[in-house]
């Protein structure tokens, strides 16, 4: 048996889709080719396959994150962009897994292992955080009526449940960072919740602040109706309303309409406009 992990191509999308079709059975969702070329387009070095006597049987993809734009509390639509990977960036600080399947039939041969030991390597050498990922825990539903999730974790930590995606996980090294609700909305093995896990690079050396190009930034923008303010503290409200809504959602910067300092001139209503901005 000639087992090969190699990063994945275009050509090999006839081969994945059947072993998508096989791992995900019952389970539904595969992904597109065009999902696939995107992947391969915009960060072909963190898409891995193995092949096993020239057969697609597994497959690992990922995208690199600026992981504090999303934080702990995200879905995997959130971080996937929709299915879009637009969320990947070249100079992103995470290796985030969004996928990784072995065919059922090649399972028990430490395919998987060796997905994830590409992923480290990889992770290394990129100089990368960590790898991060949502975890399904498909063996929760036999014991959700008893115990909580984190109950669950434990006992899985513990060796005393098996569950065939977290204990894997565990066994290569990864940590259960958070429990995540509504992850990944229909999985009802999993009762919609997930484990983020999280694999530490102990390698990996901090970019200088000052050297730190800025990747991207969280721009709110706000549309508010004009009216009329009977003084200036309703007009300091209106702004520190919006200003305290959008710094909920991590906005570094918030653009206000062009005119909205307009209500500045209420001290001068009894002038005309042109003396009043003058004033």
């Amino acid at each position: 048996m000639e087992v090969i992990v190699r990063q994945l191509k275009i050509e090999d999308y006839d081969g994945l889709r059947s072993a998508m079709i096989e791992a995900y059975d019952g389970i539904g969702g595969i992904w597109r080719e065009a999902n696939i070329d995107k992947l391969l387009d915009i960060f072909p070095a963190g898409q891995f396959c193995v092949v096993v006597d020239g057969k697609v049987v597994a497959c690992a993809l990922s995208i690199t994150v600026q992981y504090e734009i999303f934080g702990d509390e995200h879905t995997y639509e959130e971080i996937t962009g929709n299915y879009t990977f637009d969320t990947h960036f070249d100079d992103g600080d995470v290796l985030y897994g969004i996928e990784i399947f072995v065919h059922p039939e090649f399972r028990g041969l430490r395919l998987g292992r060796r997905l994830y030991e590409a992923r480290k390597e990889l992770c290394e050498s990129l100089n990368l955080k960590s790898i991060i990922a949502g975890g399904r825990i498909p063996g929760y539903h036999t014991y959700s009526q008893t115990l909580t999730p984190r109950q669950y974790i434990d006992k899985v930590k513990a060796k005393e449940i098996y569950d065939p995606t977290l204990t894997f996980q565990i066994s290569n090294d990864f940590h259960v960072r958070k429990v995540l609700k509504n992850y990944l909305p229909g999985d009802k093995e999993s009762k919609e919740f997930a484990t983020l896990i999280e694999w530490n690079n102990i390698y990996y050396q901090g970019v200088d602040a000052s050297a730190r190009s800025a990747m991207t930034i969280r721009l709110g923008l706000v549309q508010w109706e004009m009216r009329l303010f009977p003084d200036m503290d309703v007009f300091y409200e209106q702004v520190e309303f919006f200003v305290d809504a959008l710094s909920g959602y991590k906005s570094d910067f918030i653009m206000f309409p062009e005119l909205f300092n307009t209500p500045l001139l209420q001290p001068y209503n009894h002038l005309p406009e042109i003396e009043a901005m003058r004033k």
